[in-house]
């Protein structure tokens, strides 16, 4: 990695769990789970909002394979570099994303040069399986360390349910940002906070 500092990013983000987890993960390394569905690929998901973090821990899903009895929140502070990050909140990278998408990964996706997760014969494919897919191909392509994304969901989970009817006229929409890391070397500190 490099020394430069002007070439680094420094990120602080945040990663709900159960509180059984925390030790394994503090001492040694978070066990990322392979899903062909992940938002942004294969990693491990943190959130840069302490909130959202916390939201999680009392509202998981078993799709990813954690049940959480008692949530566990874990900060980390991370390093890296600007060349080994794509950060889909910046509209110039968003367009690169795009663009790679369209030149580079859909002609090999319909050749059949990449096999997307569950695909057999002429089935369809399902688009977060085809995203899931598309950002493991960065990941590798491009060497990269961290995607981060932006994610709009129209029924606001975070709100009592009339409020979010009411605040989706307002066209004000509350835009969660998620990050996924692909390689743990650029966390340099790891600690557990309280809930």
């Amino acid at each position: 990695m490099s020394d430069n500092i002007s070439d680094t990013i420094f990120v602080e983000a945040f990663h709900g769990t159960d509180k059984r987890c925390v030790p394994g993960i503090i001492n040694k390394e978070f066990i990322c789970k392979k899903n062909d569905e992940h938002w942004l690929g294969n990693g491990i998901y943190l959130y840069p909002d302490f909130s959202l973090a916390k939201w999680w821990t009392t509202n998981p899903t078993s799709k990813f394979g954690v049940e959480i009895k008692e949530g566990a929140i874990i900060r980390c502070e991370m390093r890296v570099k600007k060349d080994e990050i794509l950060d889909l909140r910046k509209l110039s990278d968003y367009k690169e994303f795009v663009d790679l998408y369209k030149d580079e990964f859909l002609p090999q996706l319909l050749s059949g040069c990449i096999k997307c997760g569950g695909m057999e014969g002429n089935a369809v494919i399902s688009t977060k399986k085809i995203r899931c897919t598309y950002c493991d191909f960065l990941k590798e392509r491009y060497h990269l360390k961290m995607i981060i994304g932006n994610f709009y969901l129209p029924h606001q989970p975070y709100l009592p349910m009339e409020l979010g009817e009411l605040f989706d006229r307002f066209d004000i929409a509350y835009i969660e940002t998620q990050m996924c890391i692909f390689n743990q070397d650029i966390i340099i500190k790891k600690e557990a906070v309280n809930l």
